[in-house]
């Protein structure tokens, strides 16, 4: 499978839900080469209220690319919880979000 803009926004959908993250909080997802800065993705926080930009490397797979945003959604729950950013409780959910999409995509 190929990872497209309508997958990506369908996974942040997805975990805005789960995550319970109001559906109003937009949070834009760019795909970019970001390998020379050593990580997969990043979230930041808007300077607008409840918007939040992740960015996830070019050059991951399919399931690495899912994973990633799944991670980086935790990222915006943290943020939009005022909590600190937990990268064990990331690490955690990624795999958990991840499962649970594509069984529910099957």
């Amino acid at each position: 499978m190929e990872v497209t803009m309508a997958l990506l926004e369908d996974i942040v959908d997805f975990c805005k839900k789960e995550l319970k993250i109001p559906q109003e909080i937009l949070v834009s997802v760019e795909v970019e080469d970001i390998s020379e800065d050593n990580v997969k993705g990043w979230t930041t926080d808007s300077a607008e209220d409840d918007e939040y930009d992740i960015e996830i490397d070019t050059g991951l797979s399919f399931k690495e690319t899912i994973l990633t945003l799944c991670h980086e959604m935790v990222h915006v729950q943290q943020l939009h919880e005022h909590r600190e950013l937990d990268e064990n409780e990331a690490y955690e959910k990624e795999s958990v979000l991840y499962k649970k999409y594509i069984n529910n995509t099957q």
